[in-house]
């Protein structure tokens, strides 16, 4: 079989322990060639997602700190930047424009304040307002093949009640639907040709509803199968807390031929895995560790003991040690934090995933899930680039 060229492109937020407050940048990998490119912005920080034009020549990199921020993908130069803060003020500062969609290669959605905005790439000061999104902080958008219904993940925090996610029909702009469910969800996917979404529950455990000092929580998950013309839960998948499937990041669908062989792949940011689930029943599962070997994860030392400081520059270990015993529930005993980005080939061949934490990538055959190729990544700071988010495009760089 020939190999198909494609790019992997992935959100990077340096060596901090919480990926939510480093540096931005942006990576490249592309196979079959193997390159690999990346870097970092100067003046942004909280790099997280990216979102590829339809095109592939440009790419929005979300970010938590206020920033619309657009990329060549060919070179990585930066192109240009706004101010979110421009268009609504906010007072917090996870509430960012994390993450786009496309609707040409000259104008995308975006999530600022309490509205959605449509943004023109020759004009990113003057978006048109869309309408409420009636979340606390909007998070993964997501939508339907047919571009009318957006599926909003919404961050929280916790102590707001945010365990919801929100439904914005673009036909009915003025009256958002927002479902409460019995967690919080921040990631979200949408079925190919469905009006079908899917939204996974991202559990955390603060001291005194201190958001920033948050930590993963050792409790259950689900995945919600949501019927986005109804705004009703149609099945409900969900595993006891040791199913390592905690922090979730990239979800990624394969429809396949068939109904029988359609697949929801979960990154686990918490559980070092990719996690398979079967929508045929949801219910069935198949699970694959994603990191280097013994050798590879002894020579992650520096970014070990950097991960140790900063728990401990979080939080307290007399009066939060139930915190600290948590996360080494959910990470299995691990000091490092786990698979963000996962992504399957255009031609379906392939499922790529990224270990955050033992700055790491692999290329699995994706019927097998046998390894086909990996890497231990190169180093910012002597310390890991901070897989996040990440998207795929076909071809090769021109």
């Amino acid at each position: 079989m020939s190999d198909e060229a494609w790019r992997w492109f992935v959100a990077l937020d340096g060596g901090e322990l919480n990926g939510l407050i480093g540096p931005a940048g942006v990576m490249r990998f592309e196979w079959p060639s193997r390159k690999l490119n990346y870097r970092f912005y100067e003046g942004i920080s909280g790099g997280h997602n990216v979102s590829i034009s339809p095109s592939g020549k440009h790419l929005l990199l979300g970010n938590f700190s206020q920033q619309l921020v657009l990329v060549d993908t060919r070179t990585l130069e930066l192109v240009n930047r706004a101010a979110t803060l421009w268009i609504e003020e906010t007072d917090y500062r996870f509430r960012a424009t994390t993450h786009h969609l496309w609707l040409d290669d000259h104008s995308f959605i975006g999530a600022v304040g309490d509205h959605l905005y449509e943004f023109r790439l020759d004009n990113l000061r003057e978006p048109i307002k869309l309408g409420p999104h009636r979340l606390w902080t909007p998070h993964e958008l997501r939508w339907t093949h047919d571009q009318r219904f957006i599926l909003m993940g919404d961050m929280g925090p916790e102590s707001s009640g945010a365990r919801q996610v929100g439904i914005f029909d673009r036909k009915d702009p003025k009256n958002p639907m927002v479902i409460k469910l019995p967690g919080t969800v921040w990631h979200t996917y949408v079925h190919a040709t469905k009006n079908i979404g899917y939204a996974a529950t991202y559990t955390t455990a603060t001291q005194d509803d201190a958001y920033v000092e948050w930590g993963p929580a050792y409790e259950r998950e689900y995945i919600f199968e949501i019927d986005l013309e109804s705004g009703r839960v149609a099945r409900v998948w969900s595993c006891g807390a040791e199913f390592p499937i905690h922090l979730n990041s990239d979800l990624e669908l394969w429809t396949g031929n068939s109904p029988e062989e359609e697949r929801l792949y979960v990154a686990s940011g918490g559980g070092h895995s990719v996690v398979e689930v079967d929508l045929h029943n949801f219910a069935t599962t198949r699970v694959v560790s994603v990191m280097p070997g013994l050798w590879g994860r002894f020579w992650s030392f520096r970014q070990r003991f950097r991960n140790i400081i900063g728990a401990f520059a979080r939080k307290s270990f007399y009066g939060a040690s139930h915190l600290y015993l948590q996360t080494y529930l959910v990470t299995d005993w691990r000091t490092f934090d786990g698979v963000y980005c996962t992504r399957i080939s255009p031609d379906g061949r392939y499922l790529i995933a990224g270990s955050r934490g033992y700055n790491y990538l692999r290329v699995m055959d994706r019927q097998t899930l046998e390894p086909v190729y990996d890497r231990r990544l190169p180093t910012y700071e002597r310390l890991h680039l901070g897989l996040h988010h990440s998207e795929i495009a076909a071809g090769a760089t021109d």
